[in-house]
């Protein structure tokens, strides 16, 4: 699994909180009211309840969500998941500044997870809820077994995927190629070699997310629905998010489910 790294808004098919804020500030209601909203919305009507459950976000990246998720329920425990360590103490300064209250819940923990392992016993959590992090991990399907693994009989996953790597905007990139569909238009080293020369933003931000676009893989829905499947895993509700793009001649071969296809958010059960 990857950090959930901070990011451009990966909200093209709704308008998230933020009007006019600093980056940072759209980065944080984004995730802490706007994206945590959008998994407690997608449960409506499922009949499962998250009340008094033992919750686990997977790549919880920055730990915004997570705590978002914990304010906005009643769980019994809520574990944040991700290969690198959150950092609590940036974590109270984001809530500080943005004037939330910067107490952690005594439900909330954030633990260090390997690649593929999660290190929570088997059958430990009656939820799991993932945003945007299976773009860039490596083996989607060991991750999905372990998810399958920690979930108890009766559980529920929830998954956000946005965006796939072959829809338009799936570099990430878009705030140095704001043309759609580049990165499928143009070679990987020349991407990078032009980042490298770009000085549209800091050069920390840049080289980063240079890093990203190099791992990101380049699993589409139809794969990612196989490694559900492998996992022992059955989808119950799916919700594709799509939007109109024009497509360029040069990619007229491409699966039009994979460049119309912009992300997707799914409830799934074991088998």
């Amino acid at each position: 699994m990857r950090l959930r790294r901070p990011k451009p808004s990966a909200t093209d098919h709704d308008e998230p909180t933020g009007g006019q804020r600093s980056p940072e500030s759209r980065w944080f209601w984004d995730h802490y009211d706007w994206a945590a909203g959008q998994i407690v919305q997608f449960l409506e009507g499922s009949e499962f309840s998250l009340d008094g459950r033992d919750v686990a976000d997977v790549g919880c990246g920055d730990g915004i969500l997570t705590l978002g998720l914990a304010r906005r329920i009643r769980a019994q425990r809520i574990v944040g998941f991700d290969v690198n360590p959150v950092d609590l103490e940036h974590l109270t300064r984001q809530t500080l500044n943005e004037g939330v209250s910067s107490d952690l819940p005594p439900e909330l923990e954030f633990c260090v997870s390997e690649p593929e392992r999660l290190p929570a016993p088997s059958g430990s959590f009656d939820f799991v809820s993932t945003w945007s992090a299976f773009e860039h991990i490596a083996n989607p399907l060991a991750v999905l077994c372990e998810v399958r693994r920690i979930l108890r009989p009766h559980g529920v996953l929830y998954l956000q995927l946005w965006p796939f790597y072959f829809s338009e905007r799936g570099s990430h990139l878009w705030e140095w190629f704001p043309e759609p569909f580049h990165h499928l238009r143009s070679t990987q080293t020349t991407i990078l070699d032009q980042l490298r020369e770009s000085d549209v933003k800091p050069r920390d931000w840049t080289d980063m997310m240079a890093r990203e676009f190099s791992q990101l893989n380049r699993l589409t829905l139809d794969e990612l629905h196989r490694c559900i499947l492998g996992a022992g895993l059955s989808v119950v509700k799916l919700e594709l998010l799509t939007n109109a793009v024009f497509v360029p001649r040069e990619l007229a071969r491409y699966s039009l489910s994979d460049l119309g296809t912009t992300g997707v958010k799914l409830l799934a059960v074991p088998s």
